[in-house]
């Protein structure tokens, strides 16, 4: 590979702002994706055989590639493992995360602080890697590799310092999106599971019997309940879920992971974490009050 003319102000600013153009146009919102394709990006304006964009992981004290350009040494480095790099271990990427410091070098093999993989492994001769911010805060790296010696200039620094800044914004905006995705879900299982609280366990193993598709006589007999117990279950059931027929009944039990058409046996519990457990067996408590009230025995 080549790299571009970077030596001529306006080729240099032309590059830079057709990158910045890209990668702001990015609509992948989810984090890996993104990265990836500002990783691409980056690595075909500067020629670089491998772009990383490593993120800080704190909990094991390791700089982790999110992003990788799809290119021959970056699908290399995946395969032996250097995606992850610990920042006891040292090395370059550590180095310039942990003092905030940019790293520029064309003779990668001399450099003792450098990890043996990346210049075994990957035959790394040049490196640039500047650190990263997002939200203001340092929290990676922004790395270009070469396997030519001295292939990286310093307009090469400065254009990668300008990137960093920008894909900091596009990791912010991703973060910050997968964080709303996650509170949704949240919110949406704490829903569910105080809809699910409004009826009894009896009232649940009639919504699963529904879905099953079996008739009030045919539940009856499952449980051993009257059938006119059953009626009184299916029509509290409609009252607190504000149904208004026994398909919405079934639509609402599936949706809520109650029954699955392929399961083989019908019901379960609700668990303390709010997902459906194991087969229910009897009943007690306000099930066996209510189905007392109701005239119907209990299991």
């Amino acid at each position: 590979m080549t790299t571009p003319d970077a030596g001529h102000p306006l080729e240099t600013n032309r590059r830079l702002l057709e990158t910045l153009q890209r990668v702001l146009s990015i609509q992948d919102l989810d984090l890996r994706g993104a990265l990836t394709q500002a990783c691409n990006q980056i690595a075909d304006a500067l020629g670089a055989d491998k772009i990383d964009i490593f993120l800080y992981e704190a909990e094991g004290e390791t700089l982790v590639a999110l992003g990788t350009s799809d290119t021959d040494v970056g699908r290399r480095q995946h395969q032996i493992g250097l995606q992850r790099q610990p920042i006891a271990n040292g090395g370059s990427a550590a180095r310039v995360f942990v003092s905030g410091e940019a790293y520029l070098t064309g003779s990668a093999d001399e450099d003792p602080e450098q990890l043996r993989g990346m210049v075994e492994g990957l035959g790394v001769r040049s490196e640039i890697a500047v650190p990263m911010e997002v939200n203001g805060e340092r929290r990676g790296v922004l790395s270009g590799l070469s396997l030519q010696p001295d292939f990286f200039t310093e307009d090469d620094l400065r254009f990668v310092q300008a990137v960093a800044s920008w894909i900091g914004m596009v990791t912010h905006r991703a973060e910050l999106f997968e964080r709303a995705t996650w509170d949704a879900v949240r919110r949406g299982r704490r829903e569910a599971a105080d809809e699910l609280a409004t009826l009894t366990r009896r009232q649940q193993e009639v919504a699963i019997c529904i879905a099953e598709g079996l008739s009030n006589d045919e539940i009856a007999r499952r449980l051993v309940l009257t059938a006119g117990t059953v009626a009184n279950h299916v029509e509290n059931i409609l009252r607190r879920l504000d149904l208004h027929s026994r398909t919405n009944i079934a639509v609402w039990a599936v949706e809520r992971g109650l029954y699955r058409s392929d399961q083989e046996e019908p019901a379960g519990r609700l668990g303390s974490r709010g997902m459906w457990e194991g087969a229910s067996v009897g009943h007690r408590g306000q099930d066996a009050k209510q189905d007392a009230e109701m005239g119907g025995p209990s299991c």
